[in-house]
């Protein structure tokens, strides 16, 4: 299989698979769909409600979009961001549904006004979207084991880290060549209910978009990536407080910070942090707690 052009035409064709008439449509929607992935939702502005809410009623329950009955995630496979539920979810031993989103057409998402992941929805069907309030939710609900946002600043400010630094960063070093950036996304080859078109096409374009989202994080920073990243880890390193963040047992911004360093284990950047002294050991040590 090979990209190849035909320059009379400008027509690109992937393994005799004519795209030509949708390339357009599928970049603006690969780059929208990948590059919200990989932003935090701020809680302001447009994005305020992170729990869908009725204007007169209070929270609107989609109990049809529960799988099993189980809390259930929607999400990419790879997207940092769902690595956090899962690590949370995991350590307090909760069964969950993780459903499979696919990037371009985002079907399993019709249902909502979300168009980023993940999407959580509760067993009773209550659903919302950012990541580090989804976090707050589920320990709301089971255990109560961390403070609530507003309750200590430290958490609350290296729970933002993972979104506002340690995110981009992680995508800059992934994304940073086009072949770590196809390997990244070698997993949709895996999912058995998107099409061979869609594999190839969430693969290699959305790998191409991948590399030029990688790009534009890179430039957020002063140093080039993979140093960047070790600089981070430095920093990440400095608000340990014993073995984690919360002292003798994780909190919030452990989940946080480890959820987005997960999502880039045996990709491009994988080796940095296992040869951090300080990040690595407590990497193992969530690891353990949440067994993913």
């Amino acid at each position: 299989q090979s990209w190849f052009i035909r320059p009379s035409s400008h027509i690109w064709v992937f393994g005799g698979l004519n795209i030509s008439a949708e390339i357009a449509f599928v970049h603006n929607s690969l780059t929208e769909q990948f590059s919200r992935c990989i932003e935090k939702w701020s809680p302001f502005g447009d994005n305020m409600a992170i729990m869908a809410e009725s204007e007169d009623q209070g929270p609107v329950l989609f109990p049809e979009q529960v799988v099993n009955g189980l809390p259930t995630i929607y999400s990419f496979q790879s997207c940092p961001f769902c690595f956090k539920i899962r690590a949370l979810l995991a350590s307090r031993g909760i069964r969950y549904a993780d459903v499979e989103v696919e990037p371009m057409k985002k079907a399993e998402l019709a249902w909502s006004e979300w168009s980023a992941v993940p999407v959580f929805v509760d067993s009773d069907g209550t659903a919302m979207n950012e990541s580090n309030d989804i976090l707050h939710y589920i320990d709301s609900k089971h255990g109560n084991l961390f403070p609530r946002a507003g309750e200590d600043e430290e958490q609350d400010r290296w729970m933002e880290f993972s979104n506002q630094i340690l995110g981009k960063s992680i995508v800059a070093v992934i994304y940073r060549t086009f072949g770590s950036s196809f390997r990244a996304l070698e997993y949709v080859n895996g999912i058995e209910n998107f099409s061979r078109k869609d594999k190839l096409v969430n693969k290699y374009l959305g790998g191409f978009v991948m590399k030029m989202v990688g790009r534009s994080r890179a430039k957020m920073f002063d140093e080039p990536p993979r140093q960047n990243l070790k600089t981070q880890l430095d920093h990440l390193s400095t608000g340990l407080n014993g073995d984690f963040f919360g002292g003798e047992s994780p909190n919030g911004a452990d989940f946080a910070n480890y959820g987005i360093l997960r999502s880039m284990q045996g990709l491009e950047g994988s080796d940095i942090l296992e040869s951090h002294p300080t990040a690595f050991p407590w990497y193992n040590r969530v690891q353990m707690f949440s067994g993913i």
